[in-house]
């Protein structure tokens, strides 16, 4: 399979500036903000990733760069986007950013900045992943990246005007939720295509194109068929969906024996929930009883709490807000400690709730229950 031990967390606890490795965080009494891992199967290849990034997703044109300027005024000093992000417009926000930073004197040097994206369904492939990636460079300003990911498992589908053409003898088809998928990201062809993204991926990084590269919404299988082509291995990120609804422990078991780190994103429970749906859960995760409870034994917010409790699983999170305030606060999540007793509390908030049940990203998309993707 070629080269392996790509990537994994650096075994030590603590290096002489104190920044702590995954599995030194629980518990997790340094205010450290960084972790490491392993570039190769030298330990003097390292890369430093925040264990708290600042999270772009639906930001709008506009607040694309004055919050990512704000969040970097703030400290933060991961910047997570994607190709796809605000209709293919964040990325050139962000490279916007950076440049005002720069000259405002905010940050010293584009090393300063952890910057990850993603490679968008649409380019899964060797030569359109390669094209992806120049795309995001360009927008972004940069040479390179520090993390970049394979945003979805999944196909890219066909327009709407497309699928209007099926035609009415087919209607009964329309349940099938590879129907509409492009031509050649069939089911039987997806998980091939995934593979030659991982080849460009691998690519990209022995041309220094990004320092690392990673996974995003990846379930077991889709690891495990990953890793049988595999020259570079594991991945240094799993990005998923993982709050106390939906927290993944599994997946999360998986991700960590095998060298993963794992990012949380929706921490707090994102924004794709609906009215019906927080109802249906029991209410919003702010709002629950043993979040209050910790909140109020702490002395801190319900959302430092939620974040907290990511972190003390071993999941480096991504939160987003455009207030100053939140920013600071969703950061200021290091000098307090979740008890035992807490952490199992808000773990049960999850009892009762279905397989799937509490998933409340990507609510249009027909593949959301990655399950049924090869």
């Amino acid at each position: 399979m070629g080269k392996m031990g790509f990537q994994g967390v650096v075994s030590r606890a603590i290096d002489a500036r104190g920044l702590l490795d995954c599995a030194a965080l629980t518990p997790l009494h340094h205010p450290s903000s960084e972790l490491i891992f392993n570039n190769n199967a030298n330990d003097d290849n390292c890369v430093l990733m925040p264990w708290v990034g600042f999270g772009t997703y639906r930001l709008g044109k506009r607040q694309s760069r004055t919050a990512t300027l704000e969040a970097l005024k703030s400290g933060y000093r991961q910047i997570d986007t994607a190709f796809i992000y605000g209709g293919q417009t964040t990325e050139l926000e962000v490279g916007k950013t950076l440049q005002d930073a720069l000259q405002m004197g905010v940050i010293q040097s584009r090393e300063d900045v952890f910057i990850t994206t993603k490679q968008w369904r649409e380019y899964h492939g060797y030569d359109a992943s390669m094209k992806c990636l120049e795309l995001s460079l360009e927008r972004l300003g940069v040479d390179y990246v520090d993390m970049w990911m394979m945003h979805w498992p999944g196909p890219c589908f066909e327009s709407r005007d497309k699928r209007q053409t099926v035609s009415s003898e087919n209607a009964a088809a329309e349940d099938d939720p590879w129907l509409h998928a492009k031509e050649g990201m069939g089911v039987n062809e997806i998980a091939t295509l995934r593979a030659d993204t991982w080849r460009a991926m691998e690519d990209a990084y022995r041309r220094g194109k990004t320092r690392s590269i990673a996974v995003s919404n990846f379930t077991i299988k889709h690891l495990e068929t990953l890793k049988e082509t595999a020259t570079l291995w594991p991945p240094a990120v799993n990005q998923i969906e993982s709050h106390p609804y939906y927290p993944q422990n599994d997946l999360i078991d998986y991700c960590q024996k095998e060298g993963i780190v794992v990012q949380a994103y929706a921490a707090l429970g994102g924004q794709d929930g609906t009215k019906a749906k927080w109802k249906a859960l029991g209410g919003k995760l702010f709002e629950s009883a043993p979040v209050l409870e910790a909140s109020e034994r702490l002395h801190k917010t319900p959302a430092q709490i939620l974040l907290r409790w990511s972190l003390q699983r071993n999941c480096a999170i991504v939160p987003k807000t455009c207030d100053p305030d939140r920013m600071k606060e969703n950061s200021d999540i290091f000098d307090f400690e979740l008890s035992e007793e807490e952490m199992k509390a808000i773990a049960n908030l999850s009892e009762g709730v279905g397989d799937g049940e509490g998933r409340l990203c990507w609510r249009t998309e027909k593949l959301r229950m990655l399950d049924i993707i090869p």
